[in-house]
């Protein structure tokens, strides 16, 4: 299938900032009917737009229109299954590891809310999607829970989910929406985790792709557009070299990046990372030869970045920048691309950084149909050596680029973990 150029804005507020605002409140788990009451209390009274009143897709004064963008441009929402289904052990789903991590650490949500308390767009998903429609929108971006799919090692399919996201398809596609499915945001089974430590295991890339085939088998003959990860790069570092993000693995003692029980920053994140490229090429390699011609679909995967200017316009500067970027972005994206990492991280993380045989680079190589990119800030970065000058000895995936950021640093953690 040749590539071509998909220009989609998936806009995180709006639509879907309204399935946010019920997130967070533990009334869910009284009933239903009161999560409606909450919601229509703050929903706007009418959601019907002209053909040119597309105005609430736009900042207030830019004077920009839909009539700015070409006629197949694409205005969506975004939900993610964990942050926004609720429902967090109903027909059969287990716990996430997002699920697990909020109940046994302090401080892994502000206000002490766990994910299945939000959204409760399990079983209001056809007024989601009746609002991003009313909103002017013309697609979707969805997500399917694969502790649902899958809810424990057994190995067997759990149908009532099979059905239910049948249910959501058919409902978002009969309403004109162009859907987009993601297989996994952050969020697989804590089985996986507490059996064999998730994607720091090869396990891990074997089991993505049974869940991944389930889900091209089940609803591939509806989806045409799939993305297999969503943000893997950002939560490799911040899962694996600070304590934010489940499991919470870290080399305890590097300021800003959180106390951890166990883990090791330098090694840890480029291990996990490299899992997730495999489980993507071996999922794309799967959708491409054994569904792709018959369903006439594309897939793609979903990367994070922020933008880094140099600070000055001095040489090293200049090369801090393109190495912060190689760090966060090239990580995944050159693979993808080109079939191995970019050589500044070989030079800077030297043998900490896992290596592809040739079948792995060339199944990687050109493994996307399109590609989705989340960019919402940006960074000045100059060069600054953390293990010349603090921690000189310690490694982490988060110092390897010797590039210093203004304002913030890539992550400050708030996190508080109890003896």
């Amino acid at each position: 299938m040749g590539r071509r150029v998909l220009y989609a804005v998936f806009f995180l507020f709006r639509a879907s900032l309204l399935l946010h605002q019920s997130c967070c409140s533990r009334s869910f788990r009284t009933s239903t009917s009161e999560a409606t009451r909450r919601r229509n209390s703050w929903m706007p009274t009418s959601l019907s737009l002209s053909d040119d009143d597309y105005s609430s897709l736009f900042p207030n004064g830019t004077g920009v229109s839909r009539s700015d963008f070409p006629s197949d441009f694409l205005f969506g929402a975004i939900t993610s299954a964990m942050k926004h289904e609720g429902a967090e052990l109903v027909d059969g789903k287990s716990l996430n590891i997002w699920d697990q991590y909020a109940r046994n650490v302090r401080g892994a949500s502000l206000d002490g809310s766990i994910p299945g308390e939000c959204g409760d767009n399990y079983y209001q998903y056809s007024e989601d999607h009746d609002l991003v429609v009313g909103l002017g929108m013309n697609a979707y971006r969805m997500s399917i829970a694969w502790s649902r799919i899958y809810p424990n090692s057994s190995g067997v399919v759990n149908q009532i989910a099979i059905e239910h996201y049948n249910k959501v398809i058919d409902d978002a596609l009969d309403k004109g929406l162009e859907l987009f499915v993601t297989l996994w945001t952050q969020d697989h089974p804590h089985y996986i985790d507490n059996t064999y430590m998730g994607p720091l295991n090869y396990t891990f890339v074997e089991d993505f792709v049974t869940y991944a085939n389930t889900c091209f088998a089940a609803f591939g003959d509806r989806v045409k557009y799939w993305i297999t990860f969503d943000e893997p790069n950002d939560y490799a570092g911040l899962a694996y070299a600070t304590n934010q993000n489940p499991p919470g693995r870290c080399t305890s003692g590097i300021e800003n990046y959180g106390k951890c029980w166990e883990g090791d920053s330098g090694t840890e994140p480029y291990t996990v990372g490299h899992h997730l490229l495999l489980a993507h090429a071996e999922a794309v390699n799967l959708y491409r030869t054994s569904y792709q011609e018959s369903q006439n679909g594309s897939i793609g995967i979903t990367l994070w970045h922020r933008w880094f200017e140099p600070l000055t316009n001095t040489s090293s500067d200049l090369a801090a920048s393109q190495r912060a970027t190689d760090f966060l972005l090239g990580w995944f994206l050159d693979p993808i691309l080109y079939g191995d990492y970019p050589a500044s991280m070989k030079e800077y993380a030297g043998d900490r950084l896992p290596e592809f045989s040739s079948e792995e680079s060339a199944k990687l190589n050109g493994s996307i149909d399109f590609l989705g990119l989340n960019v919402i800030t940006a960074f000045y970065a100059y060069e600054y050596d953390f293990y010349e000058e603090d921690y000189p000895n310690t490694t982490c995936y988060y110092l390897d680029p010797k590039a210093a950021m203004t304002g913030k640093s890539w992550f400050s953690s708030s996190i508080l973990l109890d003896s």
